[in-house]
């Protein structure tokens, strides 16, 4: 079944909030088992509101709508939803009470203009807000057929409304709907796309959807069954396929990041790493390594030189300094793996930005991977801005490691 989800708010249409509530409904509506097909963010424009609840209803059988239940002018919410389907509004007398008492047990009397926040359309029911002023409205519409749930837009009001309140009105749907993700690096999307061949195709079920952030592609598998257990069978069965097509490219589930993946291999066996991070990674990867306590235990020594001169320190100065710093952490690296302070180190190097002759910027840089059994180097040099190079560079020197402890089982 249908639904959909309209966060209310000038503040989120002009960018100076950010609409969180709609991602979370949407995670909560798809596992009982519904489609939500559309999100819509509307200013507090009373036309545009009007409008887009009625074409809602027409749409979808669950409508769920956040915010506007304030008690200030701009709060219009209660006054479009009832004009969209020809109510009138009226005051509730249970929600008034709460209200007062709210303000009363806070040492103060309700200003008068609270008052409005106890208005509902007549033919509507008042979800109750525990936990603030402003009460939710249930409007079950006949013709056409549709659940229409308004809750505040204060996250924390909202999550408990819907768990408290809303779910119980709403109609059972007889789909489940399960969603798993699988994490990979190493592929483009079109590489991931190309070798997962029809996986991917609009229409299958499970269906299979491509997100890329921060070079890392996540591959979200939904299936829709008439059970729990039919959903889990049709899911494990791509997940097969896709850890078969994309290889040693997995490296998680669900939100395991990268550094996870290689912190858990580290702690299975009892090893440990060092890092020298230049400007290429920024310290990004110390960062990520010291997450957890747990995490943190794998990491042995980490040090940041923010210059490539910092990297040099103390030596004669040489005209070839991008080769000196290589040498010099190179020294660094090895004596730490002589002294058994660390099973690996990762290095990397200065970073250099060039524009060539049409304007293309590139920044350029490289990684290297050092351990008793490895010495690889990695150019990671890549177009685009220095915080999405740094955060590719440090995830492709991790993986530098991931794969090798892989290959080493």
């Amino acid at each position: 079944m249908k639904a959909e989800i309209i966060a209310i708010g000038s503040e989120l249409t002009c960018g100076a909030r950010l609409d969180t509530n709609s991602q979370w409904l949407s995670r909560e509506l798809e596992a009982r088992g519904w489609t939500v097909q559309r999100h819509t963010t509307v200013a507090d424009d009373r036309e545009a509101m009007v409008r887009i609840y009625q074409e809602a209803a027409q749409r979808s059988r669950v409508v769920l709508v956040t915010g506007g239940l304030g008690p200030t002018l701009d709060d219009i919410t209660r006054d479009t939803l009832a004009e969209a389907f020809g109510q009138d509004l009226v005051e509730d007398e249970d929600s008034l009470r709460h209200i007062e008492a709210l303000f009363s047990s806070r040492g103060r009397q309700m200003p008068e203009r609270n008052r409005v926040q106890a208005l509902r359309p007549e033919f509507a029911s008042v979800l109750h807000n525990a936990h603030g002023t402003a009460p939710g409205i249930l409007l079950q519409l006949s013709r056409p057929a549709c659940t229409i749930g308004v809750m505040p837009g204060v996250p924390a009001e909202m999550r408990r409304m819907f768990h408290e309140q809303l779910v119980r009105e709403l109609p059972v749907s007889d789909v489940f709907v399960r969603r798993s993700v699988i994490r990979t690096f190493g592929f483009g999307e079109s590489d991931a796309e190309r070798l997962l061949g029809d996986l991917t195709a609009r229409g299958r079920n499970p269906e299979v959807g491509i997100t890329a952030s921060d070079a890392v592609i996540s591959l979200s598998v939904t299936a829709r069954a008439g059970s729990e257990a039919e959903c889990e069978l049709l899911a494990a069965a791509v997940r097969d396929q896709i850890r078969e097509k994309l290889g040693d490219a997995v490296f998680g589930e669900g939100e395991v990041e990268l550094h996870h993946a290689v912190a858990d291999q580290l702690l299975h066996r009892d090893l440990k790493i060092a890092l020298l991070e230049g400007p290429t990674t920024g310290g990004l990867i110390g960062q990520w390594l010291t997450e957890t306590e747990e995490i943190a235990r794998r990491l042995a020594y980490s040090r940041l030189f923010p210059t490539s001169s910092s990297m040099v320190q103390g030596r004669a100065s040489s005209p070839d300094l991008n080769g000196a710093w290589e040498q010099a952490l190179r020294e660094h690296g090895e004596k730490l793996l002589t002294e058994r302070t660390a099973d690996f180190v990762l290095l990397s190097s200065p970073s250099t930005l060039a524009v060539d002759s049409s304007g293309v910027r590139k920044q350029h840089g490289s990684i290297v991977l050092l351990g008793t059994d490895i010495d690889q180097s990695q150019d990671v040099s890549m177009t685009g801005n220095l915080d999405v190079f740094r955060s590719r560079a440090a995830r492709m020197a991790l993986n530098q490691l991931r794969l090798h402890l892989l290959k080493a089982r």
